[in-house]
């Protein structure tokens, strides 16, 4: 048994923070069905591909079956309507008046379904000043303070790699979702749930909002460094990779001190404490950088951490999903997809008794409409008409 086990889900969102919100609640067991228009998410037309798959498509939707329907034909919303008395949860990341053109706005949802549990996803909100605007992941970084705080001094602001927002925003979407249905349990009701952007991101820089409201004070951009502590760095080791370690305390200082076989630094003056450690950081690093350059990356993760160094590798993606550990933790999963063996990322969370699994690849589009038509009642002659074309005919479209 999973968690969410029973749980009935309509994703009807497109691009990554609410489909990945709905991954996320179809790793604990929920039973997602993903509404598609005739021409897909819009991430199945673009980013590295093979054939007619989108890698960030693939990336994002494991854990569903996938219908194609016209959400703007009386036959589409006939599709909906069923789907909508099916579900617990209905995900979107629409703007206001495109959901309440297709009826996916709260009110024509809970008229039909008085449990449903609406998870809306925006980049600023769904009322204020901003509500309507389009907007997207790195709108979001720069509107609420991330960009400013990423990157160097020399860089300028800088966006996050991954698209964080959008990230952030789907975990937040899924844990309102459960949050609903459990107040659900004892209300009889379900409620809308919304998650911007923006707040999301706004959340996570919580240490350095704090120096704000505290102090008044602006986080600067550190790069790979930090102002709260030394060191805190990436070297670059003999073989030309990179490690990151740091020291937040004495402790850890003398560990590293005896790894590097300079034991004397735990008691020089300049480095004795962590506020002589941050006004001589470029000295410290300098001493850093000449042991780590000596010494191919293994060798000196090995030293370090059998001085329990807090350190680490800087791995690519060929280096992460090879790592020991993240094997270990099951962060790579290989499905059966249509174009063979694939390998998706896994269940980030773990429960003892009631684990989440990767269960299903990333559905072709409409894969699955006949399927999940027949579930809700359709007729032979319904699906022929809405769905004459089975799933791979309509993704190679």
């Amino acid at each position: 048994m999973a968690a969410l086990d029973g749980v009935k889900v309509l994703d009807a969102a497109s691009m990554m923070a609410g489909p990945y919100c709905a991954t996320l609640l179809g790793d604990m067991g929920a039973d997602v069905v993903k509404l598609e228009p005739v021409n897909g998410d819009e991430t199945r037309r673009f980013g590295p591909r093979t054939g007619s798959d989108s890698a960030v498509f693939v990336g994002v939707n494991r854990n569903k079956r996938s219908v194609s329907v016209d959400l703007r034909t009386d036959d589409g919303q006939q599709v909906l309507a069923r789907l909508v008395r099916w579900a617990d949860i209905v995900v979107d990341n629409l703007r206001p008046a495109a959901r309440r053109k297709l009826g996916l706005d709260y009110q024509t949802l809970a008229e039909q379904n008085p449990r449903i549990i609406a998870v809306s996803v925006s980049t600023f909100g769904s009322d204020g000043p901003y509500a309507g605007r389009p907007g997207i992941d790195p709108i979001a970084q720069a509107l609420s303070g991330f960009m400013a705080v990423t990157g160097s001094a020399e860089s300028g602001p800088l966006k996050a790699g991954p698209p964080v927002g959008d990230a952030v925003a789907s975990l937040l979407a899924a844990y309102g979702a459960v949050t609903a249905l459990w107040a659900r349990e004892r209300t009889g009701r379900g409620q809308q749930v919304e998650v911007a952007l923006i707040d999301g991101l706004v959340h996570i820089q919580a240490p350095y909002t704090g120096r704000y409201f505290l102090l008044g004070e602006q986080q600067p951009r550190r790069g790979n460094t930090i102002d709260w502590y030394a060191p805190y760095n990436a070297y670059r080791c003999a073989d030309g990779r990179y490690i990151h370690l740091a020291c937040y305390n004495d402790k850890f200082f003398g560990n590293l001190c005896r790894a590097i076989g300079r034991p004397e630094l735990a008691e020089d003056a300049r480095f004795a404490t962590n506020e002589g450690r941050l006004k001589h950081r470029a000295e410290l690093d300098e001493i850093i950088a000449a042991y780590v350059a000596s010494r191919d990356r293994p060798a000196a993760l090995d030293e370090l951490w059998a001085h329990d160094v807090i350190v680490g590798p800087v791995n690519d993606y060929r280096e992460v999903f090879a790592d020991p550990q993240v094997v270990h933790n099951e962060m790579v999963v290989e499905v059966e997809h249509h174009t063979g063996p694939l390998r998706v990322t896994g269940v980030p969370v773990r429960l003892s008794d009631t684990p989440g699994s990767v269960r299903r690849p990333p559905p072709g589009l409409g894969e699955h409409t006949a399927e999940v038509l027949r579930e809700l009642g359709f007729d032979d002659e319904f699906i022929a008409r809405l769905s004459p074309k089975d799933g791979k005919e309509q993704e190679s479209k």
